[in-house]
């Protein structure tokens, strides 16, 4: 799994029929100290994130063993939305409300 902060929404009018009706998101991926790794990935939403969340994202075949994205043509799912990183006991993300 790896972190990302969503940066915007992919509107597609034509896709593929497994791809129908799932929100597609643009994920800025982040390293251990949550800074912007400027590598960016498209994520199927399974949890109705937004623009500014940090999530967690399964990549892979992982991506794949969630409700909404099985047999869904994607290398990459948003499974969490992320309240709060903590790191040598120190809190280096809270989600503000």
């Amino acid at each position: 799994m790896k972190l990302g902060i969503v940066k915007g929404n992919i509107v597609s009018t034509r896709k593929n029929g497994n791809l129908k009706g799932l929100k597609l998101l643009i994920v800025s991926l982040l390293n251990e100290e949550l800074k912007d790794t400027d590598k960016s990935v498209v994520c199927v939403d399974t949890v109705n994130a937004g623009e500014g969340d940090v999530v967690i994202i399964c990549s892979s075949s992982s991506a794949r063993m969630t409700e909404l994205t099985k047999n869904v043509a994607t290398d990459y799912s948003i499974v969490g939305i992320v309240d709060l990183v903590s790191v040598n006991n120190e809190f280096i993300y809270k989600k503000s409300n």
